[in-house]
């Protein structure tokens, strides 16, 4: 067999430590498929949609699978990955995109789904730039070699993202090079200044009440223990972002939960704006809109901040801050917890008592009267039910204030979302990514039905793979956030709700799912229990709960608030 373009770049992944590749075929992509198929470490996973498998590549890539890889096909194939591929690059996870392209000699003659630019045709390299780490096109089987090892590096540096490579069909199928090298180079995250962590350690002794707030650098970094350790030595309460969720145990007393326009709790503004902090560490969060509640100023007004991230991109750029730390959030705590170690400041024996403590019972707000089940309910159920080894996936929407104010993550239960662009219906795809990098673990999505709609084929998908995940589809007939913003923004909707409900159950079992209908707490109990009792799973579940549309979370007010002040 002759050694193809299409060989060398599996050749390639599959010593990256690249096993599976999710994809839509396409023309391009042909002679590449069916190298897949005679790989003996490669599979090539059949997804329905392009965006949804980029975003099976990202919750892939998220659950600790390694590099999410992901192959779709020229012209409209690619533009369909655009905002997958933005969202795993604003999430931090590796990605490599794959992209067909039509023959060199062909571009700029017609050839359909030409997508190599000039005045002919859109340029999807240059499109790609703005949201990936490189995007690059790749004319020569000479250079494929170079172009996805640095791809591969790309994506997996240090501050991970998407990398895309653009590949003509006669690149992949035509003679090519054997590989030169065993791998891509290898990149360690930076490490903290030690004068820094000397300064940090004796600012926060000698502070009167220090408060840390944990972003998705902090979760991404897998530095729960540290952090813990940390805390527990200093007697420091902690918050979370909405994406930096379940990077602290939220049972723990020093907890406070979910900061931030969605998830937040009323008694954890209280906590984290209280006039007695002096000192707030923020680790790995940008300090983006959401996770400032607008950028409200009483997060760093009168108190001294330390801000850690791995990108020194993100340092300073949203809000002021007094230091700035270039680290590795896990290398970070790791060495303060050394120089608290060279301080004799230990970790007490006895469990630690939080100044200011959140718990479920604390966090329970009492529903408006209604015979419809709630939203917070749906979560509070969870909560209670769930194993503490859950990987949940959250989508965009009402999902995302019942999930971060009354599910509590950390210790075991891990959480993902897709935050920063904000895109609908990234937990139907990526939760079969989820179930493929972890299936030793339980996999539960939460999404609402007008995201579910949007890439709801992705189900046969786990279907036809026999993913046993579970996905709870809170059913309350349309876009019920954008109803509840419009009626507190202008006190009516308009065009947001749908005038007859999905019926998602039926839509599920159509994909070969089982499915059940959810109208009560106890019916969403049982169902659960149903679920969690079949192991080793047997299939995808699909849970149509019905909630109340007009149920309105508590931390929605401040998106509102927002959004008049941004008007």
């Amino acid at each position: 067999m002759n050694w193809t373009g299409a060989d060398l770049l599996l050749d390639l992944l599959a010593r990256a430590g690249v096993r599976r590749l999710f994809g839509v075929p396409g023309g391009p992509l042909l002679s590449l498929l069916e190298r897949v198929d005679s790989h003996p470490d490669l599979e090539f996973v059949l997804a329905k949609h392009e965006e949804g498998a980029v975003f099976m590549a990202e919750g892939f890539a998220q659950a600790g699978g390694g590099l999410g890889v992901a192959c779709v096909s020229s012209g409209p194939g690619t533009m369909h990955a655009v905002t997958a591929a933005a969202s795993a690059t604003s999430d931090g996870a590796p990605v490599l995109l794959l992209a067909g392209q039509v023959p060199v000699p062909l571009f700029g003659r017609g050839a359909l789904q030409d997508s190599s630019g000039g005045d002919w045709s859109a340029d999807l390299v240059d499109m790609f730039r703005s949201v990936t780490k490189l995007s690059a096109l790749v004319t020569d089987t000479r250079q494929l070699e170079f172009l996805t090892l640095r791809a591969i590096t790309a994506a997996t540096s240090p501050v991970p993202g998407t990398a895309h490579l653009a590949l003509p069909a006669d690149v992949l199928a035509g003679p090519a090079p054997r590989a030169d090298v065993a791998g891509s180079p290898e990149t360690s995250p930076p490490h903290p200044d030690p004068a820094a962590v000397r300064e940090l350690a004796e600012a926060i002794l000698s502070a009167r009440r220090p408060l840390v707030l944990a972003g998705q650098g902090a979760k991404n970094a897998r530095s729960e223990a540290g952090l813990v350790d940390v805390a527990e030595r200093l007697s420091m309460a902690v918050a979370t972002t909405m994406k930096g969720k379940s990077a602290f145990p939220e049972r723990h007393p020093l907890s406070l939960g979910v900061y931030g326009t969605y998830g937040m709790s009323p008694h954890t503004p209280d906590a984290v704006l209280d006039d007695e902090v002096d000192l707030l560490l923020v680790l790995g969060s940008s300090l983006g809109e959401v996770s400032t509640v607008g950028w409200d100023e009483r997060l760093v007004k009168n108190r001294t901040v330390w801000q850690v991230d791995v990108d020194r991109r993100q340092l300073g750029r949203a809000m002021r801050a007094d230091h700035l730390v270039q680290s590795d959030v896990a290398l970070l705590l790791h060495a303060l917890a050394d120089e608290l170690d060279a301080r004799g400041i230990v970790r007490p024996t006895s469990s630690v008592e939080g100044s200011v403590t959140r718990s479920a019972e604390a966090t329970a707000e009492h529903s408006p009267d209604s015979d419809v089940l709630q939203g917070s309910q749906v979560a509070r159920v969870l909560d209670r039910r769930l194993p503490d080894d859950t990987l949940l996936l959250i989508d965009n929407g009402n999902s995302l204030s019942w999930i971060g104010e009354h599910y509590r993550a950390g210790a075991g239960r891990e959480v993902y979302c897709s935050l920063n662009v904000g895109c609908m219906g990234y937990t139907v795809p990526a939760a079969v990514g989820v179930a493929l990098a972890r299936p030793d673990r339980p996999v539960v999505a939460v999404v609402g039905d007008a995201a579910f709609a949007m890439t709801c084929p992705e189900i046969h998908t786990a279907a036809e793979l026999g993913i046993g995940g579970v996905w709870v589809v809170l059913n309350n007939a349309g876009n019920a956030m954008v109803a509840n913003l419009q009626e507190l923004m202008f006190s009516r909707a308009v065009g947001s709700m749908y005038a007859a409900p999905i019926d998602v159950a039926t839509v599920a079992l159509g994909f070969g799912a089982r499915a059940a209908v959810v109208r009560t707490a106890a019916d969403l109990e049982a169902a659960l229990d149903e679920v969690l009792d079949d192991t080793p799973p047997t299939g995808p579940v699909v849970l149509d709960v019905r909630v109340d549309p007009d149920e309105v979370a508590w931390s929605l007010r401040a998106r509102a608030e927002t959004l008049k002040v941004g008007g």
